[in-house]
């Protein structure tokens, strides 16, 4: 809730970011039900955000507490452009 109050704000095509540097690494994905009105479908994305993060927390240089915000778009993508994105956001706000 702090990063999203006074976190520092990265947007890509497909998700957004915020953070604030932290003593320990947290994330948090928070998919709003304009994205989808389905709760099946907004749990699939929040499923498949938290299954790429995994693959890319080892990386991670500063701890950070991190929030992820996936657009519309997000749900229809193949999971190797995901992780490409999500890696370049990482690397837009200088996280990884």
């Amino acid at each position: 809730l702090e990063a999203l109050s006074r976190g520092i704000s990265v947007f890509s095509t497909l998700i957004s970011l915020r953070y604030i540097e932290a003593d320990k690494l947290k994330f948090a994905v928070s998919v709003s039900k304009k994205i989808a009105s389905s709760a099946v479908v907004r749990n699939r994305i929040r499923r498949r955000v938290y299954a790429l993060v995994e693959r890319i927390q080892k990386e991670v240089k500063k701890p950070a507490y991190i929030m992820l915000m996936p657009k519309k778009e997000f749900a229809d993508m193949p999971i190797d452009t995901l992780e490409v994105e999500i890696r370049t956001l990482f690397s837009k706000a200088r996280i990884i």
